[in-house]
């Protein structure tokens, strides 16, 4: 009996350190910086002074083209993190909701540079 009651209050001290544990994991990997080749580059020219355009056409493709840049090297970040997280998991257990959460939003962003690419 004593052996039992070990077990059980062993099992819901892992439950309750896990479930504490979790949050601080997931947070930390949303707000990973992504590491990309020249995508410090971009955001200095995003955040820096501005560039006078002949005209308003220009200003407004040039604009157009740095953001296009700035989604595709997110795109890229969210991808390749997506493809880390299937790596590591169990390939015998059914994939999480943070993967399919991830898949999501990797659609909405590919969704918007096809649209912004049409312009």
């Amino acid at each position: 009996m004593k052996r039992s009651s070990s077990r059980v209050s062993l099992a819901a001290l892992f439950v309750l350190a896990i479930w504490l544990v979790t949050p601080l994991f997931l947070k930390a990997r949303q707000t990973r910086a992504p590491k990309l080749p020249g995508f410090a580059a971009n955001q200095a020219l995003l955040n820096g002074p501005p560039v006078v355009y002949k005209s308003e056409k220009l200003a407004r493709e040039a604009n157009n083209q740095l953001e296009l840049r700035l989604d595709v090297q997110r795109l890229y970040a969210l991808s390749t993190e997506l493809k880390d997280e299937v790596d590591h998991a169990n390939p015998d257990a059914t994939l999480s909701l943070t993967v399919l959460k991830r898949t999501q939003d990797i659609e909405k962003l590919a969704k918007q540079i096809r649209d912004r690419a049409k312009r």
